[in-house]
C-alpha cells in the first residue's frame, strides 16, 4: 500500500507539469519497483542489471496521462495511467511479450487498489476488492478453467479466504431458486473450508506448497433443465471436472467435482480433493445430476412394503451424507450405514433385474468405503465377490465387481505407497491385474477401458509396439465401444508418417478448411485449445516461424478444441493468430480428436509439399529444427 500511495503521490507533481518544459519523469528503478496486488500473475520484469537500461515515458492520450516504461528494446514493461484528471494514478498495467495481462484498478479514486483483472494471454478474471485490503472478495467475471485455478493457488497457499471465493454460497443457489434439498446438500460440501483443507492437505502427496496448477480438464458441460424441478431456471453445470496440478515435475489430479455457472462466474459445489497416486477416484455421484433413485429400480408401486422401508432409510441416510470436508472416519460410517442397508436391500429383492441392480449399488458402495479406508469394507467386498463365483459363476456381476475391486484395491494401496520403488512395484501388479482381468472376462463391459488403460499407460511410457497391439486389441474386439474409435484413431496417428493427411473442417466464420487444398506448402497441423499452457507458451515461437517461413511457402492449419468460439476469437485476435483454425469444440472428445486418437494438446503433424506426414508428433523445438532442415534444401 505504501508504495502504491508514494507512486500517487509523486504522479501528481509528474502529472502536474505533463507537456512543459520541466516535466519529469520517475526512474527506471523506481517505477519498477511496483507490484500488482495479486500474486497469481506472470508478467515481463527486466533482470536487475538491465533495469538501468529501461526508458520511462511521459504519457498524454486525451483524457488520460501517465507514464510508461520500456525495456532496452523498446517493448513496453509497465504503464501507470490517470483516468480521471486528478492527477494520481488509477490503473496500474503490467505486460508479457508486449501484450497487457493484468491490470490494478482504483475505480473510487482514493488511492487503493479495488479491482483487479486478468487480460489477453493473461486469462479473463476480474476480482473485486471491496474492502481494499489486497485481497480479492468476489469475482465479476470468472471462467471454469480460472475457477479452478483459483481453487488449486488457494490450497496450494493454504488460503482458505480465497478458495471460498469460488465455492457456492446460499445466496448463489438462491438466484438460480434451487430447491432447499439440493441446496442444503450444495451447501453442507462446502462447509469449513479451513478446516477441510487443513485436512485434506496435510495427508495429501499430490498438492503441496510446491505445486502449480497445470490445467482444467472436463467433459462438456451439461444443462439441467428447468423443468426437471430442481431450481427455477436451466443450470449449466460440469460434473466430474478435474485439475491437473504438477509437483517436482510430477502430474496428478485433484478432483473438483461438480461445478456450477452463476451469471459470469464459475464455481465449484465441492471443496477440492487431490486424486492420490496415478489413479482417479471413483466418485459416488454429483449432487445435481444423481437421479432421484438409482438408475434402474423399480418403481415403489411395484415394490414390498418391507423393500420400500428400506429404501426410505437409504434415502434418509443419503440426505444426511457428510460434506466433503468431513473427516475420513465420518465418511466410512456413512458409508457402512449405507452398505448395510443396501445389503439389506438385495436380500429383500427379486431375483433378476431388481436384484442385480442393487448388487452393484452394494458393489459401489463398498469399493467407494475402500477408497475412504475402510480395511473391513475391502474384506466385505471379498466375500461378495466369492458369493457371487459359488451362485452364479456365469453372472456379468462378477466382472463387474473385480473391475472396481481392481481400481479401488489399486487407488488405495498407491495412496499409501511410502516410496517411488514401492509405487512402481504397485504400478507394475496393477498393469498386470488388467491383463488378467481382459484374459478372464474378454468380453465384460469394462474390458474395453481396461485395454484402453493398458494401451495409454504403454504409449505415455514409451512402448510404441505394445500400445499398438493393445489399441489394435481393442479395435479388433471392441469395434463399437467408444474406446474402440479413440483406439482407431491411435493407430491411424501413429502410421501417419510418409502418408497423405486427410484433415477437414469448418473455421470459426463456417469457412471450410481443407488441408488437402494445401499441398503446395509445408503445412503444420496444430491441435490446441486456449486451455493448454503449453500451447500458450508455444504460440509466440509458432508466429514467429510463421513469419520467417510463410513468404517461402509454409502454412499452419490450427484445429481448435475448445468449448465457445468467443474464447477462441479472443485469443486468436490477442495473439495475433492470422492462420486458418477449424473449430472442434469438445476437448479430446471433439470428432477430428477422436479421428486421430489425441491423448494430449498441442499435438502437432507437418505434412510436406505432396500432402505426405513428415513427423506425426512434434514439440516446438522439434518444428524449429524440422522447417530449418526443410527450407535449407531449397
Amino acid at each position: 500500500m505504501l508504495l502504491r500511495y508514494r507512486l500517487a503521490v509523486l504522479a501528481l507533481s509528474w502529472l502536474a507539469t505533463c507537456g512543459t518544459a520541466v516535466a519529469q519523469t520517475p526512474t527506471p528503478e523506481f517505477a519498477l519497483q511496483y507490484r500488482p496486488a495479486q500474486k497469481d500473475v506472470e508478467y515481463d520484469s527486466p533482470a536487475a542489471a538491465d533495469v538501468s537500461k529501461c526508458k520511462v515515458e511521459l504519457e498524454r492520450n486525451g483524457d488520460t496521462s501517465g507514464f510508461a516504461v520500456f525495456d532496452a528494446n523498446g517493448l513496453i514493461l509497465r504503464r501507470y495511467v490517470d483516468t480521471n484528471k486528478d492527477r494520481y494514478i488509477d490503473q496500474w498495467r503490467y505486460y508479457q511479450n508486449s501484450i497487457e495481462v493484468y491490470r490494478d484498478l482504483d475505480t473510487d479514486f482514493n488511492h487503493k487498489t479495488d479491482q483487479s483483472r486478468w487480460l489477453n494471454t493473461g486469462g479473463s478474471r476480474w476480482g473485486i476488492d471491496s474492502d481494499e485490503d489486497g485481497k480479492i472478495d468476489e469475482w465479476k467475471y470468472l471462467s471454469a478453467e480460472e475457477a479452478s485455478r483459483v481453487a488449486i493457488s488457494a490450497m496450494i497457499d493454504g488460503d482458505a479466504a480465497l478458495l471460498s471465493t469460488v465455492l457456492v454460497t446460499a445466496k448463489d443457489l438462491k438466484s438460480l431458486g434451487l430447491i432447499d434439498e439440493l441446496a442444503s446438500k450444495l451447501l453442507r460440501q462446502v462447509q469449513e473450508p479451513e478446516a477441510a483443507m487443513r485436512t485434506i492437505l496435510g495427508s495429501s502427496r499430490t498438492v503441496s506448497s510446491k505445486s502449480k496448477w497445470n490445467r482444467f480438464d472436463a467433459a462438456m458441460p451439461g444443462v439441467i433443465p428447468k423443468d426437471d424441478g430442481k431450481a427455477n431456471v436451466d443450470l449449466i453445470v460440469y460434473e466430474g471436472a478435474m485439475a491437473i496440478v504438477e509437483t517436482a515435475g510430477q502430474h496428478g489430479f485433484v478432483q473438483l467435482g461438480e461445478m456450477m455457472r452463476f451469471g459470469d462466474v464459475w464455481k465449484l459445489t465441492s471443496i477440492p480433493r487431490p486424486a492420490e497416486g496415478d489413479s482417479i477416484q471413483i466418485q459416488i455421484g454429483g449432487v445435481l445430476m444423481q437421479p432421484a433413485t438409482p438408475v434402474g429400480a423399480t418403481t415403489s408401486q411395484e415394490l414390498s412394503p418391507a423393500l420400500q422401508g428400506l429404501i426410505a432409510q437409504l434415502q434418509k441416510i443419503d440426505q444426511q451424507a457428510p460434506a466433503q470436508n468431513a473427516k475420513p472416519q465420518q465418511l466410512i460410517e456413512y458409508l457402512r450405514q449405507r452398505t448395510a442397508i443396501i445389503e439389506q436391500i438385495v436380500s429383500a429383492s427379486r431375483p433378476g433385474e431388481e436384484s442385480e441392480t442393487w448388487t452393484k449399488q452394494l458393489i459401489n458402495s463398498l469399493t467407494s468405503a475402500m477408497q475412504a479406508g475402510d480395511q473391513p469394507s475391502r474384506t466385505r467386498l471379498s466375500q461378495v465377490l466369492s458369493g457371487l463365483q459359488q451362485k452364479s459363476p456365469k453372472s456379468d456381476l462378477i466382472a463387474y465387481a473385480q473391475y472396481r475391486q481392481l481400481f479401488a484395491v489399486y487407488s488405495s494401496d498407491i495412496g499409501q505407497a511410502a516410496s517411488n520403488e514401492q509405487q512402481q512395484k504397485i504400478q507394475a501388479a496393477w498393469l498386470n491385474d488388467l491383463k488378467q482381468f481382459i484374459d478372464a472376462h474378454p468380453n465384460a463391459e469394462d474390458a474395453p477401458d481396461a485395454i484402453l488403460q493398458l494401451a495409454l499407460n504403454a504409449e505415455f511410457a514409451g512402448n510404441v509396439q505394445e500400445s499398438r497391439s493393445w489399441y489394435g486389441k481393442l479395435v479388433s474386439n471392441h469395434g463399437k465401444s467408444p474406446q474402440a474409435v479413440r483406439a482407431a484413431g491411435a493407430l491411424l496417428r501413429m502410421d501417419l508418417k510418409g502418408k497423405p493427411l486427410t484433415l477437414s473442417g469448418p473455421d470459426l466464420s463456417g469457412r471450410q478448411v481443407n488441408v488437402s487444398n494445401l499441398n503446395d506448402r509445408v503445412v503444420l497441423v496444430v491441435f490446441w485449445a486456449t486451455w493448454s499452457t503449453q500451447f500458450v507458451a508455444d504460440v509466440p515461437v509458432l508466429r514467429a516461424l510463421y513469419e520467417q517461413y510463410g513468404d517461402r511457402g509454409f502454412e499452419v492449419v490450427g484445429v481448435n478444441l475448445d468449448q465457445q468460439v468467443s474464447d477462441v476469437t479472443t485469443f486468436t485476435k490477442q495473439n495475433r493468430i492470422t492462420w486458418p483454425n477449424i473449430f472442434q469444440p469438445g476437448g479430446l472428445d471433439a470428432p477430428l480428436a477422436q479421428q486421430f486418437g489425441l491423448v494430449t494438446v498441442p499435438t502437432m503433424f507437418l505434412v510436406d509439399r505432396d500432402g505426405r506426414v513428415i513427423s506425426n508428433g512434434l514439440t516446438i523445438n522439434d518444428l524449429k529444427e524440422k522447417l530449418a532442415t526443410t527450407f535449407r534444401k531449397q
